[in-house]
């Protein structure tokens, strides 16, 4: 089965919002080449946090990573989760990049104000309001996309089931610094909320309905996985609407930041939950795709069954501990055409792909939800879930070497790892 209690898992999703001011130091776009001797712009945030302020696991690329969000809409696609037959598909979109080291820019915020009143209300903590305030994050609003290192391959990302993209802003934030431009897509009705840039807030109220609880009948749970098969193509043809947008972004972007810094030539898809089994089906019916990772997700979709998906693209499925056995994880795997991955990491459960192991030990102590966050050190989850995610898209995205991919490897013993030929 899929691991998502929406209605359990999205109120422990707490955010953050950061206020740090920008460093001292940089310059602008136009900074002409320092001359011997003189100060060279560096990567921002190397300052500890101050008193009562939690710092998200740092990048550690060479790159500063800057972040922008942008609104789209698809007016080829109505949408399914409203009655007004008029009404189009729009998406939230993420953009994490590298950044110019001299660029000016304030610290982005985890979370909106708004979503920070979700998660505070649904999570039923002893937390004060703006709680989401104590949080920092390492990326810059404002910063222009690097020059140096241009164009760049690109990922695209998606959240679990009623999670929110900013859930996994470590990892997406690491793979930036190493020279990625990173889509995080927000799956509008299908995300916690989803907050766009006129103040309309959109709540998880998704055409499928909420996941069925302890008490559900056989009949209901597959009732609700018949519908989550179908329903994953709304995904894909949101990730493929988006990789669109991009292509014409990276030809003339109106906002000025992509125009030729994009790769389109080297894509990869990746998402956690239900945005994995997007990545598979993204894969398996759109070619541009040229690798697709699955962080702990049972692979739905009407070609998932009885081995009726055979990916050509290189595909790593990384599980936790506690996914349960899974027939159609094993029929994708068997049926890889391409290079094929399967890692399952020892002490992770479903949520320890996210930022939640972090922020929930800061607000309820070491050891809190074992069964939905793991048994794994916070920073340890991260590293992890980061060092295998970057590897295979340096590997099968980028094109280069990378030999945490020839095997189980002794610097992360949780980790079993298969490797198909």
């Amino acid at each position: 089965m899929i691991h998502h209690s929406l209605s359990r898992h999205a109120s422990w999703l707490l955010a953050s919002l950061s206020a740090c001011a920008l460093l001292a130091g940089c310059g602008d776009d136009d900074a002409v080449p320092p001359r011997d001797g003189d100060p060279v712009c560096t990567a921002w945030g190397d300052a500890p946090p101050g008193d009562g302020l939690v710092e998200l696991p740092r990048p550690t690329g060479p790159h500063p990573v800057g972040t922008q969000v942008r609104a789209l809409t698809d007016s080829a696609r109505g949408e399914e989760a409203t009655e007004d037959p008029d009404d189009r598909r729009e998406l939230l979109v993420q953009l994490w990049y590298p950044a110019d080291p001299c660029g000016a820019g304030e610290l982005a915020p985890y979370l909106s104000p708004e979503e920070g009143d979700s998660r505070r209300a649904s999570a039923g903590l002893p937390v004060e309001d703006g709680f989401e305030a104590s949080f920092v994050t390492h990326a810059r609003t404002g910063v222009p996309l690097a020059d140096e290192g241009a164009p760049y391959p690109v990922l695209l990302f998606s959240h679990g089931f009623g999670m929110l993209r900013a859930d996994y802003t470590s990892l997406v934030e690491d793979l930036a610094s190493h020279g990625f431009v990173v889509a995080a897509i927000s799956h509008t009705h299908d995300t916690e909320l989803a907050v766009f840039p006129d103040g309309r807030a959109v709540p998880f109220s998704p055409v499928v309905g909420t996941p069925p609880g302890m008490d559900a009948t056989p009949e209901e749970v597959e009732a609700f996985f018949e519908a989550m098969d179908e329903h994953v193509a709304v995904w894909v043809d949101d990730a493929r609407f988006v990789l669109d947008e991009l292509t014409a972004a990276a030809q003339h972007d109106p906002e000025g930041l992509l125009t030729g810094r994009l790769d389109l030539d080297r894509v990869g898809v990746l998402g956690h939950s239900f945005g994995g089994a997007m990545a598979a089906e993204a894969c398996a019916v759109d070619d541009r795709f040229d690798a697709g990772l699955n962080l702990d997700g049972s692979l739905v979709g009407p070609e998932s069954g009885a081995g009726g998906r055979s990916l050509a693209q290189p595909f790593l499925i990384m599980l936790a501990e506690s996914h349960v056995d899974d027939v159609r994880v094993d029929e994708t795997y068997g049926a890889l055409k391409g290079q094929g991955y399967l890692a399952r990491v020892e002490g992770a459960a479903h949520l320890t792909f996210s930022d939640l192991p972090v922020v929930i030990e800061h607000l309820l102590g070491a050891g809190a939800l074992p069964e939905e966050l793991g048994t794994l050190a916070p920073a340890r989850a991260v590293e992890i879930t980061n060092a295998y995610t970057r590897a295979f898209v340096e590997a099968h995205v980028r094109g280069d070497a990378s030999p945490l991919l020839d095997g189980p490897s002794p610097e992360y013993p949780e980790v079993s790892f298969e490797k198909k030929r």
